[in-house]
């Protein structure tokens, strides 16, 4: 088979698929209902919504069979990303000579008629294809066509507005300031860790810090270098911990970590390592905080969230009742 030219924006193209998050992931929320309608609109019975990666074509909805992911080498939806705004439609795959030698024509699952529209993000890249095949070579009647092409801008459009909810989500759980997750966020995160404890998972740590004498910071320096001793002690807590683990600010200096899995000994060194690391980068900022941290592991799941973090919050203030700058740690079993 002839190579396919890939797109002058290539780059910019791959960029944005793996924005919408879609590749590896069920697209769902309607797009399946609307390659339904494709394949009732054209009489096909196969209708396919693809996303296009760097070298495999992935299938992300479907009406009317289950494909893996096949190479892009061979994928007829290359071809129509190839130029977008315009339907690719071939009528018979076994008389074209860009598609008689290709191994979904020869073999299974036995192509001969394909049609595709391009799926736009805003910017005009193609994201993939909302595409139509049938067993049986067949002609595609304008009224169909103007149809097939409809739909794809609808497609379009319902991811674009599943991305930009997706942002507002993330953006209603994200702290504005430090990048990390919310009180609300850390909260739902911890509900999650207990009950999958509930259920046979693994026990998990919390780490509860708060910043010794942060007030005096703003009170003396102003808010502006509040903000970047804030930013620096972020940064040491995502330093310390692992992408598994939740990060969040919970409070004005008050900062929590879900630690997942591991023991006592995993939970303790972590701690330990963030007070150090805060000191650390404060210190390189201008204007050094020292942090108290308490530290609990879980064998057992507590009673719920809020029992939780009470227990860990008794930890850290007793390590500012000890003199500050200092990691308590306990292990708390549940009922």
């Amino acid at each position: 088979m002839k190579p396919i030219a890939l797109p002058a924006y290539e780059s910019e193209r791959l960029a944005s698929v793996r924005s919408y998050d879609v590749l590896e992931t069920a697209a769902g929320g309607g797009l399946e209902d609307l390659a339904s309608v494709a394949a009732r609109l054209t009489g096909c019975p196969l209708a396919l919504v693809s996303m296009m990666d760097t070298d495999l074509q992935y299938f992300r909805d479907r009406f009317g069979a289950d494909l893996p992911p096949t190479p892009r080498e061979s994928a007829f939806c290359a071809h129509a990303l190839a130029q977008p705004g315009w339907l690719l439609v071939v009528p018979d795959a076994a008389a074209d000579p860009r598609f008689a030698a290709n191994p979904l024509v020869s073999g299974p699952p036995g192509i001969r008629f394909y049609a595709g529209a391009a799926l736009l993000d805003r910017h005009g890249h193609a994201l993939g294809t909302l595409c139509v095949i049938d067993y049986q070579p067949r002609e595609l009647p304008a009224d169909q066509r103007e149809g097939l092409a409809a739909l794809a801008r609808a497609m379009a459009s319902t991811l674009e507005l599943r991305q930009a909810a997706g942002r507002l989500r993330e953006m209603a759980l994200t702290d504005a300031l430090t990048g990390l997750a919310n009180r609300p966020a850390f909260f739902g995160a911890l509900d999650r860790a207990i009950a999958r404890q509930r259920h046979g998972a693994e026990g998990f740590g919390l780490v509860c810090v708060d910043l010794d004498g942060f007030k005096s910071i703003n009170d003396r320096y102003g808010h502006s270098a509040g903000d970047v001793v804030l930013g620096a002690a972020a940064q040491s807590l995502l330093d310390c911990t692992r992408r598994e683990d939740v990060v969040a600010r919970i409070g004005g200096d008050e900062f929590a970590v879900l630690v997942v899995g591991g023991d006592g000994r995993d939970v303790r060194g972590v701690a330990e390592r963030i007070r150090l690391s805060i000191l650390r980068a404060t210190t390189a900022s201008g204007a050094a905080v020292s942090a108290s941290v308490g530290a609990a592991m879980f064998d057992r799941p507590p009673d719920d969230s809020v029992a939780a973090l009470v227990a860990a919050d008794r930890l850290l203030y007793a390590a500012k009742g000890a003199g500050k700058d200092r990691t308590a740690y306990g292990e708390i079993a549940g009922r």
